[in-house]
């Protein structure tokens, strides 16, 4: 009996160091990424999909908040539309519609819908086979409320950018895309009740996906251990493993087939992506699809930003790149963006 006592004294002691251990190197990690932490409860980065949040107050525009069924997100007029047709904006994982970018390009004279593809209104609360046919309402929202006719010009960044590429394969009123970190698959679902379903569904079936379960398991425990730790976790290795894991059969069915998109497009990836291997993805679509034009930064992260990671009480995510090289692929990016959109809206 009383080896049995000190035996377990020994584990509950072993359980204790360990506890303390670990949120010894938790405090130690949230101090030095503390930069990186989105602490601001009223921050758009802490709960994106709440409309209220967003600064619709904007110098040379009218901003209207649109929450109607699956159309939700917000249309921006400028005072003076300088371009034909609009621009749609959409944001990646994080949950948010790309205001930021859909506000500058109305300051170029776009008109401009920043939409959200999850969250709000009648849209999945996350992205678990994310019904591609909500498009069809924003569509008939735009040809309803728009105050200029024309092109179509769909824009997403990461997740988003997997959203727009499989939006320009089905819907044919979409003129261009411009895709931000793209993924050249359909990856599984980000709803951890449904981690191997598809991200995404088109008439009620969800579309083909690339399976969690063909990752290496060591990849996973390094990136549970990583939210652990709080240490800056990178998913890359993860999706790699995934497609490396894939049969050629799984592979080709869940491809996103660019070459069904016929009109024009251009790519922003980074090489140094820590993320997913967007660059690697976007070499494979313009494999299928030459007309879209790929620019790459190799050491350029996930995001063009100073925020090369991005955290929450949960844990740090590792984005990739560096302040000076995320600085001028984002400088070199927007000229490029804003130089085509003039050409693609005759402005």
């Amino acid at each position: 009996m009383r080896l049995i006592l000190k035996v377990l004294l020994r584990i509950v002691v072993i359980a204790i160091l360990i506890t303390v251990i670990i949120f010894g190197i938790r405090w130690v990690q949230t101090n030095r990424y503390s930069e990186y932490i989105a602490t601001d409860e009223e921050s758009v980065y802490v709960e994106p999909a709440n409309l209220a949040l967003y600064e619709t107050e904007q110098a040379n525009m009218t901003v209207e908040t649109i929450e109607e069924g699956y159309v939700n997100g917000f249309h921006l007029v400028p005072d003076e539309i300088l371009a034909e047709g609009a621009i749609f904006t959409f944001g990646g994982s994080e949950g948010s519609p790309n205001y930021e970018l859909a506000v500058q390009l109305a300051n170029e004279g776009y008109e401009v819908y920043s939409l959200f593809f999850f969250g709000p209104g009648e849209l999945p609360e996350s992205i678990h086979e994310v019904p591609l046919d909500f498009y069809q309402e924003v569509l008939a929202y735009h040809e309803e409320h728009s105050q200029s006719d024309g092109p179509i010009t769909v824009l997403g960044a990461s997740k988003g950018a997997e959203l727009t590429l499989n939006l320009a394969t089905i819907y044919e009123e979409i003129d261009h895309i411009v895709l931000y970190a793209p993924s050249a698959y359909n990856f599984f679902s980000l709803d951890q009740q449904n981690a191997d379903a598809s991200s995404w569904s088109y008439q009620d079936e969800p579309l083909p996906h690339l399976s969690n379960q063909s990752g290496s398991m060591i990849e996973t425990m390094q990136m549970i251990a990583g939210f652990i730790t709080y240490t800056p976790v990178s998913y890359q290795p993860i999706y790699d493993s995934v497609i490396e894991g894939s049969e050629a059969e799984s592979l080709e069915a869940a491809r996103i087939k660019a070459e069904e998109f016929t009109g024009e497009g251009i790519i922003f990836a980074g090489g140094d992506d820590l993320m997913w291997n967007s660059s690697q993805m976007g070499e494979a679509i313009i494999e299928q699809a030459n007309q879209i034009e790929l620019h790459n930064y190799p050491e350029a992260g996930h995001l063009f930003s100073n925020k090369r990671y991005l955290g929450d009480s949960a844990g740090l995510i590792a984005l990739g790149g560096n302040d000076e090289a995320n600085q001028a692929a984002l400088e070199e990016s927007h000229a490029i963006l804003l130089e085509n959109l003039a050409n693609w809206h005759n402005k």
